[in-house]
């Protein structure tokens, strides 16, 4: 019986800064958090809780489950534990290909591509052993994916549970530049928090990450919809009964998105076409309403909630325009969009007074390596 059997405790990865976000959504979804952590939330839950988890959740990037946990403080040990406590054969078969994620941080051991070597080492002898053969191994996106965990001589192997960063829909078939990762499109929306008061409006949509992630929360489509969904079925306890009913019951509660809620503009017409290409893969996407325009001639947008994350930094080019740019948007909000509501996130937050308004909140958002912030301005 392998770890998560004996005790249901799971690691939810999540992109720093969301921990606390991501808490609450494992809660409503309704699993036990017991603690929050840097890039990572720690919980319980039973399985059907689990499925629920990983086909419903927006934020969350990994859901992984501890196969077994030991003080490590050598390659050999590693080697040792590995071989001599896990039954690989009763998780991996031949004709599956498997990979391995691997950190390691203030431990002896402190090479993770040496780590992740001694772990595939141990797997592939147990299977040699038994079989005289070796699975195959893929650097990444094998039909099982292993994460090892090395921090403070304390080793972490786990099963991944959706084998693939969760923030891929699968909706995002066509790029645009830059193009913003889906969770935090899904945070974004998450921080409006009241987007059935007011429309949303994302007036430089890019390709339209956060749109789409408005639609899908609107219409409760679950963040798994259009992902293959296979990797979980590899858990060795896997209930297909089980998981057809938590996947059909998230279905049933689909709701259409009527029009006149939700919109998107761009002033590249490439960028409204990728938009466009990429929502017409989800449900309801027909009633969102797509424009191919600068924000600073659009109409009056009133009553509206108005996000948008404008470019910057090698996107944009010289500071000047940069900070044209804040400047046109912060007139923008004040002339034409009254008794509205502005989110902006923006990744370089000291152009934030050059919006030239009123900001009521910051939140800080971490767009990879970037600590962006999500500035609200109210508009009278």
């Amino acid at each position: 019986m392998f770890e998560y059997q004996k005790n249901q405790k799971y690691f939810a990865q999540v992109t720093g800064s969301l921990e606390k976000y991501a808490a609450e959504e494992l809660t409503s979804l309704g699993a036990t958090v017991l603690s929050e952590e840097s890039r990572g939330v720690r919980f319980t839950c039973d399985t059907a809780t689990l499925y629920r988890i990983n086909y419903c959740n927006r934020l969350i990037q990994r859901v992984l489950a501890p196969l077994i946990s030991m003080q490590c403080h050598s390659e050999k040990y590693l080697y040792q534990q590995a071989s001599a406590n896990i039954d690989w054969t009763a998780l991996l078969s031949l004709d599956q290909c498997f990979s391995i994620i691997t950190n390691v941080a203030g431990s002896k051991i402190d090479n993770s591509l040496y780590a992740g070597q001694v772990l595939k080492d141990a797997i592939c002898d147990q299977f040699k052993e038994k079989y005289k053969k070796r699975p195959n191994f893929k650097p990444k996106d094998g039909d099982i994916v292993l994460n090892l965990y090395i921090k403070d001589n304390w080793a972490t192997i786990a099963f991944d549970i959706a084998g693939k960063s969760m923030h891929k829909r699968g909706y995002r078939t066509e790029g645009h530049t830059a193009p913003l990762q889906e969770t935090l499109g899904a945070a974004i929306i998450k921080i409006l928090g009241d987007t059935e008061k007011k429309p949303v409006y994302d007036i430089m949509c890019g390709s339209g990450t956060i749109i789409a992630e408005a639609l899908m929360s609107y219409s409760a489509i679950p963040a798994g919809y259009l992902r293959d969904n296979l990797h979980i079925k590899s858990l060795p306890d896997f209930d297909e009964k089980l998981w057809k009913n938590i996947v059909s019951a998230a279905n049933d509660k689909m709701i259409p998105l009527p029009k006149g809620i939700l919109f998107g503009s761009d002033i590249s017409s490439d960028a409204i076409e990728v938009t466009r290409k990429n929502l017409s893969n989800l449900p309801f996407s027909e009633n969102i309403s797509l424009t191919v325009s600068p924000f600073q001639k659009l109409p009056l947008v009133e009553n509206r909630i108005i996000v948008c994350n404008p470019p910057y930094g090698i996107r944009m080019g010289k500071t000047e325009d940069i900070v044209l740019l804040y400047n046109d948007l912060g007139d923008f909000l004040k002339q034409k969009c009254p008794h509205s509501v502005a989110y902006v996130l923006s990744g370089k937050p000291e152009l934030l007074p050059e919006i030239r308004l009123r900001i009521h909140s910051k939140k800080t958002i971490k767009n990879g390596d970037i600590e962006a912030k999500l500035a609200k301005i109210i508009l009278r």
